[in-house]
């Protein structure tokens, strides 16, 4: 069955708060922020793409009066980050999980329904004229999804057996593979699990993805916030680094090449970036012995996303990440050695917090989180930094 949604056209007023500093300043840069007439609405993104015309299509959740579960935004601009239209879905799904995913000539993520707590996967159009839904039988309570060429790798979570799933789905919404593994047992087990989907404890940073022929999720397993790798054929994970309970883990993960990964963890709020680690996708291993770089300026238990680009002819990884400033601050780290090669910090006057960050197509930086207008309401920026800014 596809359920269509009612649609409401939400108007934005969009200010730009980024002025060009000299006329020899790159005018493809900005940062738009948009503001909302209801001020007791707050909105977080959760991902964004690129869209095939240049400009931008976010996927934001906000508040909802009459339940703890998140609602469903999105929001589209044009290449300038001027923006074109918003729609709020109605009710009937919530709680949106990244990532935001291309899927042929479409846009898709999923979410769930409140009552029932079944995962529906979400899809659009770029221009958000056509908007479906489609149940996923047999799956809970969505968590995190990568596409993984046609196919879509899904984290989720079952409440009755208390079981973290990972599944894969091609692009009809099939599940073609599935397999379940234990958070654990006994009371209070699945309290930080249910706590995060309701938005009332640490929201963790839940993934997926897939390195070489093993698929891997960051999730709970057998008590333990872990990043665990599996063929979805056998029972048992085929390796397992483990994190610190609720306390620590991984935040971020890029695979490189082979068992080399680009890395961010955190234990116990502080925060560790690995520009390049090995790890084994076979037996047991602990996250809090790999040890990584630490910057005091990084805020505890911040957002880290990592990417990948090639800036001055140079292999480069770029993280992401919140600093106790309320600025983002991004380290640029040369891909073959792990040298440091640069910092920058974006943000100004307000808040800053990092949700998502990508390249465009012409190979400019692009940051998407929330900002504080006022220091007080939670609204959506984009920012684009080109390249040329990036150079060291």
């Amino acid at each position: 069955m596809i359920r269509y949604f009612a649609l409401l056209t939400v108007t934005l007023f969009l200010n730009s708060c980024f002025e060009e500093a000299s006329p020899e300043k790159d005018k493809r840069a900005f940062t738009r922020i948009f503001d909302h007439n209801d001020f007791g609405k707050r909105f977080k993104p959760v991902d964004f793409l690129e869209t095939s015309d240049g400009g931008y299509l976010i996927l934001a959740e906000y508040n909802l009066n009459a339940s703890q579960f998140s609602g469903i935004y999105l929001l589209r601009s044009d290449q300038n980050g001027q923006y074109l239209n918003g729609i709020m879905m109605d009710e009937t799904l919530v709680n949106p999980a990244g990532n935001l995913m291309k899927l042929g000539s479409g846009y898709c993520f999923f979410a769930m329904d409140p009552l029932t707590v079944q995962a529906y996967l979400i899809q659009t159009n770029e221009d958000l004229t056509s908007i479906s839904s489609l149940p996923i039988n047999g799956i809970t309570y969505p968590a995190a999804a990568s596409a993984d060429n046609n196919y879509i790798i899904l984290l989720s979570y079952d409440p009755v057996n208390l079981q973290t799933v990972l599944s894969t789905l091609n692009s009809s919404g099939t599940v073609t593979a599935s397999k379940a593994f234990s958070i654990g047992a006994g009371e209070g087990v699945e309290e930080p699990v249910i706590n995060h989907y309701l938005r009332t404890g640490k929201q963790f940073p839940f993934f997926t993805g897939k390195a070489g022929n093993l698929y891997y999720f960051n999730g709970f397993y057998n008590y333990t916030f872990s990043l665990v790798f599996t063929d979805l054929v056998q029972d048992n994970p085929q390796g397992i680094v483990q994190g610190n309970q609720d306390d620590g883990g991984f935040q971020a993960l890029l695979p490189l090449q082979g068992n080399a990964f680009a890395a961010a963890r955190f234990n116990f709020g502080d925060n560790y970036l690995l520009p390049r680690i090995n790890l084994s996708a076979s037996g047991i291993t602990s996250a809090t012995d790999l040890g990584g770089l630490t910057f005091p300026e990084i805020a505890a238990d911040a957002t880290v996303r990592i990417l990948r680009a090639s800036i001055n002819n140079t292999n480069v990884l770029v993280f992401g990440s919140d600093t106790r400033s309320g600025q983002i601050g991004l380290y640029l780290y040369d891909e073959a050695t792990g040298e440091l090669l640069t910092t920058r910090y974006e943000g100004f006057a307000n808040p800053f917090k990092l949700s998502a960050i990508r390249l465009s197509g012409s190979g400019d930086l692009l940051l998407c989180g929330t900002t504080y207008l006022a220091g007080r309401f939670p609204r959506i920026f984009l920012t684009k930094i080109p390249q040329q800014e990036l150079q060291w």
